[in-house]
């Protein structure tokens, strides 16, 4: 999705996420404990997270200086506490705000023929994500939401990018989850993704 946002505009540029830990490292630049530490103490690290046993970190130098050159910098973020910490700590910037999603089912697949061999860490991820869009305040806060299992890369880029030229009234509650198929069941009660598989 990233490639076809940046094949479809070239003001695009994903934002390098600084990483400490082992694994993949491309899209990402691998620092040392210590010069996490002193990025934290210079107040240049918006987000953080723990994940799969790693540390993912978000440079504020990374957010400012593409769009310093006249760029839209592309920030991969993958749960709502760090969403809402970005938007606090950047406001100086208009983000759209993208929920890419894919069913749980499609998301195995897709690990199994990538051939990733933590396919059920993947998995448990996706379980921690659904239940973190349900159990949180989400009101308001994406402006659209992309099904990659039914839009390939190149036409959402397309919608992404008109999107970011338009005015959208951010998503409510209720419609985000009928786009991403989560929601309550027939008592009203919130449905956890483990209710709604089986």
């Amino acid at each position: 999705m990233t490639s076809a946002l940046c094949s479809a505009d070239p003001r695009f540029e994903l934002v390098t996420k600084l990483k400490h830990g082992t694994g993949r490292s491309a899209g990402y630049r691998f620092v040392t404990a210590e010069e996490l530490d002193d990025l934290r103490h210079q107040g240049r690290i918006v987000v953080e997270t723990r994940r799969y046993g790693n540390i993912y970190a978000v440079d504020d130098l990374s957010l400012t200086q593409p769009q310093e050159r006249g760029r839209i910098p592309i920030a991969h973020i993958g749960n709502v506490t760090d969403m809402r910490t970005l938007l606090d700590r950047s406001q100086a910037t208009s983000w759209l705000r993208i929920l890419l999603w894919v069913p749980r089912n499609v998301c195995e697949t897709r690990s199994r023929e990538r051939g990733d061999t933590d396919t059920p860490k993947r998995l448990t991820a996706w379980d921690e994500t659904a239940q973190d869009v349900l159990d949180s305040d989400v009101q308001d806060l994406f402006d659209l939401v992309v099904r990659t299992d039914r839009t390939d890369p190149e036409t959402a880029a397309k919608q992404i990018a008109y999107a970011l030229d338009g005015a959208l009234d951010a998503l409510s509650t209720e419609e985000l989850f009928a786009a991403l198929e989560l929601g309550t069941d027939e008592s009203g009660a919130r449905q956890s993704p483990t209710q709604r598989r089986a």
